[in-house]
């Protein structure tokens, strides 16, 4: 049941302002955590822009790995299960719980130094993550009608992407005033910095979080809400249910959701080994990269958004978006120098942008009310499970292939290669699936 009037706008209202100021917070951390990561291994000895020759940052790549793999194990059951309790108990709820302990975890990265403690830490931030953002979702494609909820999506995806294009300057910006200020002799705490200013974010999307409308609807199958077991059951009926057209297209969007995961994984963690590794040491250029990776995205989401609705089709848009983005990935290991990795890392921006918010528009489209968390959170316990999964498989590949390289038709390729194309490959996969597959709802259903 969609809000309306004044609701409507401070409910859409509070879901960016708390997206973008958690995100700002995220994002400012995201430039200098891989270093911290390496300093706590003992990879990294002093601050990296004072380093002298490489980084070896392949050295590091199974840790890095293993964070991103433990953050997604938590994030993908949580977000499986909590998808069916935010529709049996509400989203409100489900949201702030989920907030709550994403700053719980935040301050327990800026109180430790043990990487085992990291990895719990970082597990909360799993649970918190797989609690907030399909229940946020839900509600917003709860409240939106259908043919403004591509618009509505590409908002608030934008408002994400405004943080990711601001957090990372200022992230850097928080650790090169930490140490003018007060030196450079510990590197741990000069490379924390930017956690505290994670703790204030959470804090303040948190506070905001309180003030966002309750809905009043019915639960699970029109019966009111009940206890979460009798929800898991009624959950599981309505699936069952389903127009066989909309079975088969959320069986193929939960299979790819698993496979982009597996990709997503593998890239990620390649990808900023070898930025560290061969392109750029200071955290300054890291950042950069990615507020111009997050600028490019965001006229671009917009964009889909706006035209998906306009057009009243949504597959089309998606399809274009997969194949010229997945095979964009071949061409990222290519870059021998910081100009040309931004220009690929920009144009696979520019695609992912476009396609990214359509694509959740045509699952809301597809799912039930009822059940859009539930269906909104088992697409994401596949695409976690991936990213779990290619996570792993990413930090072996990348330290076992860093050092070696490949002559392809004359052209020496390195061995970062290997990485970058396996999850071109994957990419492909899903393309191709998604195409022969997926159908959306006629515009009049």
């Amino acid at each position: 049941m969609s809000l309306t009037g004044r609701r409507y706008l401070i409910a859409v209202a509070l879901l960016l302002a708390a997206s973008f100021v958690i995100n700002l917070g995220f994002s400012a951390l995201s430039p200098v955590f891989p270093y911290l990561i390496l300093a706590l291994k003992g990879v990294l000895k002093e601050l990296p822009e004072l380093t002298k020759g490489a980084i070896e940052a392949h050295k590091g790549a199974v840790e890095l790995g293993l964070l991103t793999a433990v953050f997604m194990v938590v994030r993908a059951p949580t977000a499986g299960v909590v998808g069916v309790i935010s529709d049996v108990l509400g989203r409100k709820k489900t949201i702030l719980l989920g907030m709550a302990i994403y700053f719980a975890s935040s301050l327990g990265f800026v109180l430790s130094n043990d990487l085992l403690l990291f990895i719990f830490f970082r597990g909360l931030q799993g649970a918190a993550s797989g609690m907030v953002w399909p229940a946020a979702e839900a509600y917003l494609a709860d409240i939106t009608p259908r043919w403004s909820r591509g618009k509505a999506i590409s908002v608030y995806s934008s408002s994400m992407l405004i943080a990711e294009v601001l957090g990372p300057s200022i992230g850097v910006a928080v650790y090169k005033f930490y140490v003018s200020f007060f030196g450079k002799a510990d590197i741990i705490l000069a490379l924390k910095s930017p956690i505290v200013f994670l703790a204030v974010s959470c804090l303040i999307s948190t506070i905001m979080l309180l003030f966002l409308p309750p809905r009043s609807r019915k639960g699970i199958g029109g019966k009111g809400r009940g206890n979460v077991g009798e929800g898991f059951k009624e959950v599981l009926a309505v699936l069952g249910k389903l127009p066989t057209k909309v079975a088969r297209s959320l069986r193929v969007i939960y299979v790819n959701g698993l496979i982009n995961g597996l990709a997503m994984g593998i890239l990620q963690t390649a990808a900023i080994v070898y930025i560290i590794e061969e392109i750029a040491k200071d955290p300054l250029f890291i950042g950069l990269f990615f507020s111009a990776f997050s600028f490019a995205a965001l006229p671009a989401t917009l964009l889909g958004g706006y035209l998906s609705d306009r057009a009243k089709r949504r597959k089309p848009f998606v399809a274009a978006g997969y194949f010229i983005g997945r095979a964009s990935f071949f061409l990222m290991p290519l870059a021998r120098d910081y100009i040309s990795l931004t220009v690929f890392g920009l144009l696979i921006s520019l695609i992912f942008g476009f396609s990214s918010p359509i694509m959740r528009a045509l699952q809301a489209d597809l799912a039930p009310e009822n059940v859009r968390g539930s269906i909104f959170g088992l697409q994401q316990l596949f695409f976690n499970t991936g990213v779990f999964a290619g996570s792993i498989a990413g930090g072996y590949l990348t330290r076992i292939c860093a050092t070696m390289s490949f002559d392809v038709l004359g052209y020496t390729l390195t061995g970062y290669t290997v990485p970058f194309w396996v999850a071109g490959v994957l990419g492909i996969i899903t393309a191709v699936l998604f195409t022969a597959y997926v159908e959306e709802r006629s515009p009049h259903e």
